[in-house]
């Protein structure tokens, strides 16, 4: 362990027991969405996430938004608990990686390739995987979010490539938000700890800053049983002291006048516990580490009142190291290693300088400046794999909103990209028709189209009996959409949303005949999604919440015979409620998840799931002091996540979860 994570640890545990007597100073009211209205809420500006600034009734989208404050209430600990809580996603888990769903739609084999997941508008999915990481992976430690955007479908006339099935922005808190200095501890369930010491201040001179640095360190579930290895040469099934888990963030973000610039690392290692892609069971040496960093400069200047210019530039990197020991005669780790490295650009143009037109113009430029991957046993040497890459990726993109009556916009988008894994250029389009026919009602009609480049992995993998895949080209998606808002002026929200997806031109891994090693990456499959969502929401004056939604989505694989798609549950129900308590002296969030059944990719059904969640919360005990205990699964209930990813993992169809968890945080401001 490193001295920093040590000392945050050792932070951690200390302040949570001696704390509570040592309250220094009063906590400022936060700048973040916590207290406002549903009518506040509709014109918060989604300004990262639609790339037009514009009201979130108005966009050319169907677009949910989580705040901080649901995020305090509901006590979730990831981004990946924030996100299944949200209409339309739900996430899995295989004991190393987190994996979204959108509207039935999770692909095996998937690192979230296929849902485009940035940070302040800064895409984060690296350039070797397309990996768009959710859980202790994630970049951001939850305390610093302001809110989260999703925005279902493809939208790639202005989010780009990997938007292919739906967009989350995670938008940052200021340093105002925070004003001072912020010192926070969690100790939890299988010897879980979290320490985070951050400092936000807007100076005299209109500096805006906020720096944060972060320990998180699980040792997990001591002893997970799995039946498949139930045998005493396999410790009768036993995988001992194989849940461990740590991550160390840095985050900072500066804002002076025009000029933002923001920096981030994560650094996270996962011992696996599964004997995943026939490794031996129980090995300690079985671990991934995914370590990350981004750095952008941001330009954002209004030229003129009608006229506003955006100029970016970024620098980011990923590194992977697994390690997979396997018994071959005899003991031999295989090391699977990859390192990316890119940087670029992007410049755009808002105007409002025609009337009753809103326009933009973009042009994005990311050079791929590595894509290294590596794959070799130890002792005795050999060698699998060792590819390398790089490479342009250029984007156009306009859209243009044109109100031509009082109550009508017609929204029409359009995006050229060049992707130097593909030999062709990639033109898509996106259409929307909004009515607004009363202030407090609105009709959206969308159409968009997306696709999605092979990354670096799906083109060189190779394992002993299979070759490169040079001939791979892209996939494609079109998304319609109907969506129905209605808002009273009490606070009330219904919304109702018509789906249908359809991609073609699917990657899927193949199996070697014969060998059962995996193969090559091919152009295959091709599903229609269909389905609707409903959602009502209301928001009291004294801090009372409630959330409702219902999603249907059914997923078939045509070219399977129209068979039920794998991962793929056809019913999503999700209710979240929060009431003040002891005349507002503290707040209890209630969570309510239930997720249906979904086919394995192998054989067999994991069951559906029910999940209740606790939190009670409270910043009343003391000036600047806020604790929070969350219970987590209360009905003890082991439910089922598909098994690992890969095609190999036939051993590992069906994966029990945790049961009951519970977490006890506590923050100090000052």
């Amino acid at each position: 362990m490193s001295p920093v994570s040590y000392l945050l640890k050792l932070i951690c545990t200390v302040y949570l027991f001696t704390l509570a007597g040592h309250v220094l100073a009063s906590q400022t009211n936060q700048n973040d969405l916590t207290e406002l209205s549903i009518e506040e809420l509709l014109n918060v500006e989604i300004i990262n996430a639609s790339r037009l600034g514009q009201d979130a009734n108005k966009a050319p989208a169907s677009i949910s938004v989580l705040t901080a404050n649901e995020i305090r209430t509901f006590g979730w600990r990831t981004l990946a608990e924030a996100l299944n809580a949200m209409r339309g996603l739900y996430t899995s888990n295989d004991r190393n990686y987190s994996y979204l769903g959108v509207r039935g739609f999770q692909h095996p084999n998937d690192y979230n390739s296929r849902v485009l997941i940035m940070i302040d508008g800064q895409r984060m999915n690296e350039n070797l995987y397309d990996g768009g990481y959710i859980a202790q992976e994630f970049m951001l430690d939850v305390g610093l979010i302001e809110r989260i955007e999703f925005i279902p479908g493809s939208g790639s006339s202005i989010y780009g490539a990997n938007a292919f099935s739906g967009l989350i922005n995670v938008v940052t808190k200021n340093g105002s938000a925070i004003n001072g200095a912020q010192i926070a501890g969690q100790i939890g369930s299988f010897d879980t700890y979290k320490g985070r010491a951050s400092y936000g201040k807007k100076l005299e001179n209109g500096a805006d800053i906020l720096v944060s640095a972060s320990h998180y360190d699980s040792a997990g579930v001591e002893n997970l049983y799995f039946q498949e290895f139930d045998s005493p040469a396999t410790n009768n099934g036993i995988a001992h002291n194989m849940d461990a888990e740590r991550a160390d963030r840095l985050f900072g973000k500066v804002q002076f006048e025009e000029f933002t610039l923001s920096a981030g690392y994560v650094d996270r290692y996962k011992r696996i516990p599964t004997a995943s892609f026939g490794t031996i069971f129980n090995d300690k040496d079985t671990h991934t580490t995914d370590q990350q960093f981004f750095s952008n400069l941001t330009y954002q200047k209004n030229l003129n009142d009608k006229n506003a210019l955006r100029l970016k530039g970024f620098y980011q990197g990923y590194s992977y190291e697994g390690a997979y020991p396997y018994d071959d005669g005899g003991r031999i780790v295989n090391h699977d290693a990859a390192s990316g490295r890119w940087w670029g650009g992007e410049a755009q143009l808002t105007s409002t300088a025609f009337e009753h037109h809103r326009l933009v113009l973009g042009l994005e430029y990311q050079y791929d400046q590595r894509q290294r991957q590596l794959n070799y046993d130890a002792n005795p040497y050999t060698l699998y794999l060792d590819s390398h890459r790089n490479g342009h990726r250029l984007e156009l993109y306009a859209q243009d909103d044109f109100e031509f009556l009082d109550d009508w916009v017609f929204s029409a988008g359009l995006r050229l990209d060049y992707h130097h894994m593909l030999k062709n250029l990639q033109l898509n389009p996106r259409l929307g028709l909004i009515w607004n026919p009363l202030d407090n009602t609105t009709f959206k009609l969308l159409y968009s189209s997306s696709f999605r480049a092979p990354n670096a992995w799906e083109r060189d993998y190779t394992s002993l009996v299979n070759t490169p895949n040079p001939n791979n080209f892209e996939e494609r998606i079109k998304s319609y959409e109907g969506v129905v808002e209605w808002r009273s002026t009490g606070g009330l929200k219904l919304i109702g949303d018509f789906f249908y997806n359809e991609m073609t031109q699917i990657l899927e891994q193949t199996i070697e005949p014969g060998s059962g090693a995996t193969g090559q990456f091919i152009n295959k499959d091709h599903y229609h999604a269909i389905g609707f969502e409903l959602e009502a929401e209301q928001r009291w004056n004294n801090g009372r919440y409630f959330k409702a939604s219902y999603t249907f989505s059914r997923l078939t694989n045509e070219s399977d015979g129209g068979a039920w798609a794998p991962a793929s549950p056809q019913n999503m129900f999700k209710l979240h409620y929060a009431e003040p308590l002891f005349d507002n002296f503290a707040k209890l969030g209630i969570e309510n998840i239930f997720i249906d059944d979904r086919r394995t990719s192998q054989t067999g059904v994991a069951d559906a799931y029910y999940q209740l969640n606790l939190n009670l919360s409270t910043d009343r005990i003391a000036p600047g002091l806020d604790v929070s205990l969350g219970a987590y699964n209360l009905f003890d209930s082991h439910y089922q996540m598909l098994g690992g990813t890969g095609i190999n993992d036939i051993s590992q169809n069906i994966l029990r979860m945790n049961g009951r968890e519970f977490r006890l945080k506590i923050q100090l401001t000052y």
